[in-house]
C-alpha cells in the first residue's frame, strides 16, 4: 500500500511539472509572437512617418509657390507706383527747367546792366584818382619842405645834445662827490648807532633797577598792610548777623544805634534807606557806638542795573557808577569802587569812608562824621 501511494504521488508530481512546462512554452510562444507583432508595428510606424514627411514637404513647396506669386504681384504694384512717381518727378523737373531758363534770362539782363554801371564807375574812379594824384604831388612837395626843416632842427638838437653831454660829465663828478659824502655820513651813522645801542643798554639796566625798586616798594607796602591788619584788624564790636567778633572790615550803620556787620554778612538784608560806614581799622574813641552818626538822606530813584551818582571820582576823575565812597571827614572827596580797592593809600588813613549804593542828595558842605570818629593808625616801620 505504501508503494502504491508513493507511486501515485510521484505521478501526480510529474503531471504537475509537465503542465507547468507546457504553460511556459505557451507563454514563450506568445511572447515571441508579441515581439514579432511589435517589430511589425514599428516598421509600419516608420513607414507612416516617412510618408508624413513627404506630404509635409509637398505642402510646404505648394505654400512657398503661392507666397512667391503673392510677392511678385506686390513687387509689381510697387514698381508701378515707382514708375508713376518718376513720371511725376520728370514733369516737375521740366517745369523747374523752364523756371530756371526764365531766371537765367533775367540774370543776363541784370548782368548787362551791372557791366554798364561798372564801366561808368571805372571812369568816375579814374577822374577821382587823377585828382588824388595831383593832391599827393602837392603834399609830397610840402613833405620835402618839412623834411628840410626837420634836418635843420635835428642839427640844432645835435648841438644841444653835445652841450648836455658836457653838463652830464659835470653832474657825474658831483655824484661822485655826493657818494663820498654819503659814505662819510654812513660811517657817522654807524658810530651814532653804536652810541645809541650803549645808551639803550644803560636804559635797560636802569629799567631793571627801577623794577627791582618797585618790587621792593610793593613788598614793603604789603608788609605794612599785613602788619596794620594784624595790629588793627580786631574791632571792639560783634556782628549783629552772625554774632562773631568783627575782624578786618567793619560796617557800621550810620542811621541805627549800635548796629554793626562784618564783611561776610555785608550783603545781608537791612533797611535799604540806611547807609553803612566802612571802617578798616579800630576806632580811637568808641563813645559813638550807641549813636546814629549820619543824618537822614534823600535818595534819588534810578535803575539799579545802571546807577549814576552824578559825582566825579577825586582820584581817577571819572563818573562814579555803582557804589560811591564818600569821605566822612572831607566835604568834597569822593572815590569810585576801583580807586577805593587800590592797595595803596590814596587818601588820609585817619579818614573813614561812607559806602553809598543808591544815588543820594547831599547838599551840606560840612563833614558828615565827627572829627573824633577816627581809626588808630600806627607809624610804618622801615624794613
Amino acid at each position: 500500500m505504501m508503494k502504491q501511494t508513493t507511486s501515485s504521488n510521484s505521478n501526480n508530481n510529474n503531471n504537475n511539472n509537465n503542465k507547468d512546462l507546457n504553460e511556459l512554452n505557451q507563454l514563450k510562444s506568445k511572447y515571441y509572437e508579441s515581439e514579432l507583432e511589435k517589430d511589425g508595428l514599428n516598421t509600419l510606424v516608420e513607414s507612416l512617418k516617412t510618408k508624413i514627411r513627404t506630404l509635409q514637404q509637398q505642402i510646404f513647396s505648394q505654400e512657398s509657390s503661392v507666397q512667391l506669386n503673392q510677392d511678385l504681384e506686390s513687387q509689381k504694384e510697387i514698381l508701378l507706383e515707382k514708375v508713376n512717381n518718376y513720371k511725376k518727378r520728370i514733369n516737375d523737373s521740366d517745369l523747374q527747367l523752364n523756371i530756371i531758363k526764365k531766371e537765367l534770362s533775367t540774370l543776363r539782363e541784370e548782368n548787362n546792366d551791372y557791366i554798364k554801371k561798372h564801366n561808368e564807375l571805372q571812369q568816375e574812379n579814374k577822374i577821382i584818382l587823377q585828382k588824388e594824384l595831383r593832391q599827393c604831388n602837392e603834399q609830397s612837395t610840402s613833405i620835402e619842405d618839412n623834411i628840410n626843416e626837420i634836418k635843420s632842427s635835428f642839427e640844432k638838437l645835435d648841438a644841444d645834445y653835445r652841450v648836455l653831454q658836457c653838463k652830464n660829465s659835470e653832474l657825474e663828478l658831483e655824484i661822485e662827490n655826493l657818494q663820498c659824502e654819503v659814505k662819510r655820513l654812513r660811517e657817522k651813522c654807524v658810530l651814532q648807532y653804536h652810541e645809541i645801542d650803549e645808551s639803550n643798554k644803560l636804559n635797560d639796566k636802569l629799567k631793571g633797577d627801577i623794577n627791582d625798586l618797585h618790587h621792593l616798594f610793593i613788598e614793603q607796602e604789603r608788609f605794612l598792610k599785613k602788619k596794620n591788619q594784624q595790629e588793627n584788624g580786631m574791632h571792639q564790636a560783634s556782628c549783629n548777623v552772625c554774632t562773631k567778633r568783627i575782624v578786618g572790615v567793619r560796617y557800621k550803620c550810620g542811621h541805627c544805634d549800635n548796629f554793626d556787620i562784618c564783611s561776610n554778612c555785608e550783603t545781608s538784608n537791612h533797611d535799604r534807606n540806611h547807609v553803612f560806614i566802612k571802617i578798616k581799622r579800630q576806632i580811637i574813641n568808641d563813645r559813638f557806638v550807641n549813636n546814629a552818626l549820619l543824618p537822614e538822606f534823600q535818595f534819588i530813584e534810578q535803575n539799579e542795573q545802571d546807577i549814576d551818582h552824578k559825582v566825579i571820582c577825586s582820584v581817577c576823575h571819572k563818573k562814579i557808577r555803582g557804589v560811591r565812597y564818600k569821605c566822612g571827614h572831607c566835604a568834597k572827596f569822593e572815590m569810585c569802587v576801583n580807586c577805593e580797592a587800590y592797595p595803596f593809600n590814596l587818601h588820609d588813613q585817619t579818614h573813614v569812608f561812607i559806602k553809598i549804593r543808591r544815588p543820594v542828595q547831599i547838599d551840606s558842605n560840612e563833614n558828615l562824621l565827627p572829627s573824633e570818629f577816627r581809626p588808630i593808625v600806627n607809624k610804618p616801620s622801615i624794613i
